[in-house]
């Protein structure tokens, strides 16, 4: 998870309220959505 709140780090010090992650097609994209759900945006929300 951390390399993806790094990854998003330098947009939010750039003053970008907004970011979109995009899971396209497959058999994950549940499995994605309940983890950024449940992991994800809080440690996005704490930037």
């Amino acid at each position: 998870m951390g390399a993806f709140v790094d990854a998003v780090r330098p947009y939010v010090e750039a003053g970008f309220t907004e970011v979109a992650l995009v899971r396209i097609g497959g058999e994950t994209r549940h499995a994605l959505l309940d983890w950024a759900r449940d992991r994800l945006l809080a440690a996005l929300r704490e930037l």
